[in-house]
């Protein structure tokens, strides 16, 4: 199997299962874990087949657990001290404690509508959950502080990222020092929408114009990037150039690799994004 890398993504193999770090937040591997799971390496089966992460979906939660135990243990944190969003494609972010680990996973859940987690503390492992979607993973290293946020189109055209990035700014994060990096979702050749969404992404633009452009020959449908809106997002809420990476790996090309909500529709496992303070 051809396994996709770019300079701002490094895939890792423990016997089949694979995951990918990120250089930009490789660099701080002495005070935090990070990474992106791909679809190889668990135990799920059929359309789960076979490293999901996704709660709710259908599979067994024993699986789930599972996969979630064998990503830990190749990626360096205990699957128990998981935190796991409650997503739906809103803009608030929760703070986490080391009180708050196992929720979602083994324990309740005792909150909603959280795309996005931040924390101060040692221990708590952030997660939230894609399929085509994109990731957003921060570290302040003048705080020690991590935050993982979810932003699809709708979070995107909310402004998700600036929004963490206000956050974090008011527990006392420089966004200068922010080091934001751009996760593996849907790419700018293959993330096909209608002129609705394109719409709502009409005041994002950036040095080279309008982040959702016209598909010639066809009338009413645009190729998002939502990459660089993001980006340009980032940009204007005062993170430097220079701190922002994005992977540059399209879930919608390679779907043996990473589950597509537009290749596979419903009926398909979740990847997850995870970062933890040591």
């Amino acid at each position: 199997m051809n396994i996709p890398c770019t300079e701002n993504a490094t895939p890792h193999m423990r016997g089949d299962l694979l995951w990918y770090t990120f250089p930009l937040l490789d660099a701080y591997a002495d005070r935090l874990i990070h990474g992106f799971s791909t679809r190889l390496g668990g135990v799920s089966e059929g359309c789960y087949a076979s490293l999901n992460l996704g709660l709710g979906r259908g599979d067994d939660l024993e699986h789930v657990r599972e996969n979630y135990r064998r990503l830990g243990e190749a990626a360096g944190f205990d699957a128990a001290a998981t935190v796991i969003s409650s997503q739906t494609h809103q803009v608030a972010l929760r703070e986490v404690r080391r009180a708050d680990e196992g929720k979602g996973l083994f324990r309740e859940r005792d909150y909603q509508d959280i795309d996005g987690l931040f924390t101060r503390e040692a221990g708590p492992v952030l997660v939230t959950t894609y399929a085509d979607c994109t990731p957003l993973l921060f570290y302040a290293p003048d705080r020690h502080i991590a935050a993982v946020s979810h932003a699809g189109w709708r979070g995107t055209a909310q402004r998700m990222a600036a929004v963490t990035v206000e956050r974090l700014t008011a527990e006392g994060c420089d966004p200068q020092q922010l080091r934001v990096v751009i996760g593996p979702s849907a790419g700018p050749l293959r993330y096909e929408v209608g002129a609705e969404c394109a719409a709502a992404f009409a005041a994002i633009r950036d040095e080279a114009g309008a982040v959702a452009e016209p598909i010639e020959g066809r009338a009413g449908k645009f190729l998002l990037n939502m990459w660089r809106a993001n980006r340009e997002v980032l940009l204007e809420s005062g993170v430097l150039p220079q701190h922002i990476a994005t992977a540059g790996l399209c879930t919608i090309s390679h779907p043996e690799i990473f589950y597509s909500h537009r290749v596979c529709g419903d009926q398909r496992g979740s990847l997850a994004a995870f970062i933890a303070l040591r």
